[in-house]
């Protein structure tokens, strides 16, 4: 009778170690997101590219009309400066979409009880594809 016991102690031990096991690779699992192609697929990105294409042919032309007066140092800092210009007003308008990327590729992790996310392109094997239901959830939420 002991034995028997101790058998099925051991029995219930395992089994309830294999579940704990299953339960933590679940929340173990990664997801993958193909960025890029979210990127290209959010409602801003045309308008965004355009404006971003249009500033800097404006700091081009700029640069090209002020350059010829001015010495080599003076060059320098000018297309630093427009450089800069154009960085900061990529950011201004990249920014608020990489935000709602982020939360987007959060909220669908979460429903999925996936614990991590990469990129698509550091994916070999295995993972979870999340880009269409990303893509989705961008443009619902715009």
């Amino acid at each position: 009778m002991k034995k028997y016991l101790l058998t099925l102690i051991m029995t219930l031990v395992l089994a309830l170690g294999c579940m704990g096991s299953a339960f933590a690779a679940e929340n173990n699992l990664v997801g993958f997101v193909d960025v890029n192609r979210v990127f290209r697929s959010h409602p801003d990105f045309q308008s965004t590219m355009s404006v971003l294409e249009l500033e800097r042919k404006n700091a081009q032309n700029e640069f090209e009309q002020k350059a010829p007066n001015l010495d080599e140092k003076g060059r320098q800092e000018l297309g630093q400066k427009l450089s800069e210009q154009v960085d900061k007003k990529e950011a201004s308008l990249i920014n608020p979409i990489r935000s709602a990327i982020r939360k987007a590729i959060g909220e669908v992790a979460k429903a999925h009880g996936i614990g991590s996310v990469v990129s698509a392109e550091s994916m070999i094997f295995g993972g979870y594809d999340l880009t269409n239901e990303v893509i989705a959830k961008v443009a619902e939420g715009k």
